[in-house]
Parts: C-alpha cells; sequence; structure tokens
C-alpha cells in the first residue's frame, strides 16, 4: 500500500501485461534550429505556474537520465543522479495519487540500477523495455518486459556489437548494448564529425538491408527495431495507463521532443495540465529540445531543485486538503 502525501514539507532540501505496451513506429523529429518557443525559467518561477494546476487531478512526473537528473559527462558508465533529485523523487513516488515514470534510452535495468527509486516506472530503450520498481525492492531485481522485436533485429544488434569495436578499436568507442538495439558513442573522439562518418559507413557495410533503423545523434549513432516505440509513443502509453489531471515531462534532447509534443498535444485537447521541461545540459541538444517545450530550466541541477518544490507544494496541499476535512 502506497503511504499517504506528507502532511508536512519534504525533508528534501539539501508489466508484465503485455497490452499496455505502445504501438506505431519509432518517433522520429526532425533537427529544428529555430526560435525558442521555451522561455527560460527559474525553478520557483516554474512551480508558481504549477500551483495553479495543483487540484486537478493525479499527477504523472516522467523524466529523462542523461542531461537531465544527471550532469553530462563524457563516459557514459560514468553518470550519476544528482542526490537532490533522487530525494526529491523517491518522497514524491511515495505519495498517493502521484506516479512516477523514468523514460530514457538507456536499458530498463541499467537506469533503475542508476537512478534508485522505489516505487516508480522504468521505461529503457526509449519504451522497449519496461518495468516497475517496488518500494525498497534491489534495483537488479527489477522485471523487465521486452517488447516483442524482430528476431533479425536481435541477430543484427549482437553482430554490430561484436564487428563494430573490431574495426574501430581507438578508446573513444563506446559500445552500449540494448537488447534488440545498439548505440555507438563517439563524444570522446578527437574530431567528432569525422568519428561519426566512419561508424556511419561501418554501419552500412555490416548491415546493408536495413534490418534496423539509424538514429544519428550528436555525438552517437544508435539502431533500433523497425516498429519500435519511442519517447513519444511511451509516454503516451504512460498517461493512457495513469490517466493523469496534471503531467510533467523533462528532457533534454531531440529524443524528448517526441514526448513534449505528446504532452502539449494532450493538453491542448483539455485531457491534462501540465508542462514540458527543457533542460539546457548540452548547448547543442537543447537545441532540438527548446522548440516543443513550455519552459527550459539552465541544467540539471535546477531541475532538481524543481522536484524538491514540486515535493514540497503537493505536501502542501495534501495537509490543507486533509485540514478541511
Amino acid at each position: 500500500m502506497r503511504r499517504p502525501m506528507l502532511a508536512q514539507p519534504c525533508r528534501t532540501s539539501r508489466y508484465r501485461d503485455r497490452k499496455a505496451w505502445p504501438r506505431g513506429t519509432v518517433d522520429s523529429v526532425p533537427t529544428m534550429i529555430t526560435p525558442a518557443t521555451a522561455a527560460s525559467q527559474t525553478p520557483h518561477e516554474a512551480i508558481a505556474r504549477v500551483a495553479t494546476m495543483i487540484g486537478a487531478g493525479p499527477v504523472l512526473v516522467t523524466s529523462d537520465f542523461d542531461g537531465t537528473l544527471s550532469v553530462p559527462r563524457m563516459d557514459p558508465w560514468a553518470a550519476t543522479i544528482l542526490p537532490q533529485a533522487r530525494r526529491a523523487l523517491r518522497e514524491l513516488a511515495a505519495m498517493d495519487d502521484v506516479h512516477v515514470a523514468f523514460l530514457s534510452g538507456r536499458t530498463a535495468m541499467d537506469l533503475s540500477t542508476r537512478v534508485r527509486v522505489g516505487g516508480a516506472e522504468y521505461l529503457g530503450n526509449q519504451g522497449l523495455e519496461r518495468g516497475r520498481l517496488r518500494r525498497r525492492q534491489a534495483p537488479g531485481s527489477l522485471l523487465v518486459v521486452p517488447h516483442p522485436a524482430p528476431e533479425r533485429a536481435w541477430i543484427m544488434s549482437r553482430l554490430l556489437e561484436r564487428e563494430v569495436p573490431r574495426y574501430v578499436p581507438e578508446p573513444w568507442l563506446i559500445v552500449e548494448p540494448k537488447g534488440p538495439a545498439v548505440t555507438f558513442h563517439y563524444r570522446g573522439a578527437p574530431d567528432v564529425a569525422a568519428a561519426a562518418v566512419r561508424v556511419a559507413d561501418l554501419v552500412e557495410r555490416l548491415d546493408p538491408q536495413g534490418d534496423l533503423v539509424r538514429f544519428p545523434g550528436l555525438r552517437s549513432l544508435e539502431l533500433r527495431p523497425h516498429g519500435a516505440p519511442a519517447k513519444g509513443e511511451s509516454l503516451r502509453s504512460l498517461l493512457d495507463d495513469v490517466r493523469p489531471g496534471i503531467a510533467f515531462m523533462l528532457g533534454d534532447d531531440r529524443t524528448d521532443a517526441a514526448a513534449f509534443q505528446v504532452l502539449r498535444a494532450a493538453r491542448d485537447a483539455g485531457e491534462i495540465q501540465g508542462l514540458a521541461i527543457a533542460v539546457g545540459s548540452d548547448a547543442a541538444a537543447i537545441e532540438e529540445a527548446r522548440p516543443h517545450a513550455d519552459i527550459m530550466f539552465q541544467g540539471p541541477r535546477d531541475a532538481a531543485r524543481f522536484l524538491v518544490l514540486l515535493c514540497r507544494l503537493l505536501a502542501a496541499a495534501s495537509s490543507v486538503a486533509a485540514q478541511s476535512k
């Protein structure tokens, strides 16, 4: 049983059911270098907007991980969640009528071991994997339900994981295996543009039939199965499952832009209230997400502070509601 929302300010200062899987194709958000629509705001300014929404129904808080809850690092395996964000998210996940979900390009297992917030949903690989971590459950015991993927995608992803490092033995290449998908990171390469061409050309040679769809990032190349859900579809699935009155999505790049668009479309349809929040941890990446967001924070520390303030706001609202009964 979930315990009730805290009646005092938060101390944070310092599916198994396959029918829940979204259907459709991978979201593709074009690169957009246009005047930004999201105004830069402080966490306190953002929470003032949120205060006008309180009482609209259950709350869904969904967040990306890298660059949103963690400070960007050259080595993706060195990423860690900001402690302030973790404490706030744990408090939020323990509240009645508050649902916390993490939506990341990492695998669900990797994500859960880095975030370590119980009572939350983990959608890894942009939604290709899904699991729920119970409160006080060890992250390494997360039960992950994979989205069905063609056998050919599994075979090709394994082949690429094995062969690409053989032809690109330099230490700057980082391989991230993700089941029927795989991502090659080259952010540490001395010439990122040349590294991108080299890795892309090699993938074309190894996968000439296009068994996996190419998704080039700023400093990485991701390969995913055809028809795989991505963040936009995965957030839509969360909205359908939770049916919140208020929803927040925090993210920092083009993959999160698809989720921002889904949230804003649901709000425009009168389905929810809420905010799409871009987190400006990387100047180049944020320019692809910011046009689709409502507001922008300067970095992960602002995102963590916003979560602390949200926790306090919801706790105070719960206390007032309890006293008025």
